[in-house]
């Protein structure tokens, strides 16, 4: 009499259909050896694999500038490249291995076949953890771009004037030496400054051009625009306002006509200042057709702003006493602050990517 002396119940042999039912299978059935020296990955590129490092020692490494900087060291039981695997982005950051590696790799049909085997709500869970992750990226991103604008113009301006050059009526810089110094200036890494220049670009402040040796730089269309912007920024951090920015249209228009008259017939004054008579500009208000009426709500609000001085005297004469008028201001002044006003409903603008 022969006796079975098998178990009721025989697990089956692990086949095709079977072999990812594990973690540790999983793991022993997708596993990669990289060489010190090496790269897992390359920043930009674009690929969907994520690693789990067994052994060995790899570092982390970002592109700023034409500087490479070290974000961080991983060893074992370290996890790498998940966000690339989960929303399918270009690698942001480069990995290099320091010490011979043993990693496993998770690719995306491993990652899909293993989603499909858990309950529907905890991979619910999953992706919204992951697009939340994403979105707090991306504001994060945006929040720097955003307070990085004024640094950056800061910047360039200050290389305008130190390595600029004329081409084209423009004033230009290179591109490369741009992201050197923003980044050793104010941190701000190469594709954080390139979108603070894709911001620059869609507010119509500067293009980019190659020059005939393939060589980028960086046109400033007005450079007076783009001190301008900075200054609106900087005062928008700071919860204020820059001189002039609440305006009223007749006050605007005043002050184009105070300029037109004080470079006609003004005279020239100490520190850059310019003096003109009442009577002086409604002489030229009307040669410009709009009747010798000065508007005093207008010439207040220039002077409330404190951009236009009024000066009376009086003179005695036999016929009685006499009040003449005299305006005092800065051309320069008064020539940015209607370009301030030109520009304002563009320094405004809410720009998105």
């Amino acid at each position: 009499m022969t006796l079975n002396m098998m178990p009721s119940h025989v697990p089956p042999k692990p086949g095709p259909h079977n072999k990812l039912a594990t973690g540790k299978s999983l793991v022993n059935r997708n596993e990669k050896s990289f060489h010190r020296g090496s790269l897992m990955f390359i920043e930009g590129e674009t690929s969907t694999e994520m690693y789990i490092i067994k052994n060995g020692k790899i570092r982390i490494l970002k592109q700023e500038g034409e500087s490479t900087v070290e974000l961080a060291v991983l060893g074992p039981g370290s996890v790498l490249g998940e966000l690339a695997l989960l929303d399918h982005q270009p690698r942001s950051a480069t990995a290099q291995v320091i010490e011979d590696v043993n990693a496993a790799v998770i690719d995306e049909g491993l990652f899909t076949h293993t989603l499909a085997s858990i309950p529907p709500w905890l991979k619910d869970i999953i992706m919204e953890v992951v697009k939340r992750l994403r979105v707090t990226m991306k504001k994060t991103s945006d929040d720097v771009v955003a307070k990085s604008i004024a640094g950056v113009i800061r910047v360039i301006t200050l290389q305008n004037g130190n390595e600029g050059f004329e081409k084209d009526g423009c004033r230009c810089v290179s591109l490369t030496q741009a992201k050197t110094l923003i980044f050793s200036t104010i941190g701000l890494g190469a594709l954080e400054a390139e979108n603070v220049f894709l911001h620059l670009i869609l507010k119509d402040m500067i293009l980019i051009r190659k020059n005939e040796l393939g060589q980028e730089y960086l046109m400033l269309k007005d450079v007076d625009v783009l001190l301008l912007y900075m200054n609106y920024l900087r005062a928008k951090q700071r919860g204020s306002s820059l001189v002039g920015e609440e305006l009223t249209e007749k006050g605007v228009d005043l002050l184009t006509t105070l300029v037109s008259a004080g470079e006609k017939n003004g005279k020239k004054i100490q520190a850059g200042l310019t003096s003109l008579g009442q009577a002086q500009l409604e002489l030229e208000l009307d040669r410009m057709g709009k009747g010798r009426f000065l508007d005093l709500d207008a010439l207040d609000e220039l002077t409330r702003v404190k951009v236009v001085v009024k000066q009376e005297e009086a003179t005695d004469s036999k016929y009685g006493t006499h009040k003449r008028a005299t305006l005092v201001f800065n051309i320069e002044t008064l020539k940015r602050l209607r370009l301030l006003t030109q520009w304002l409903p563009i320094f405004k603008e809410e720009v998105k990517f």
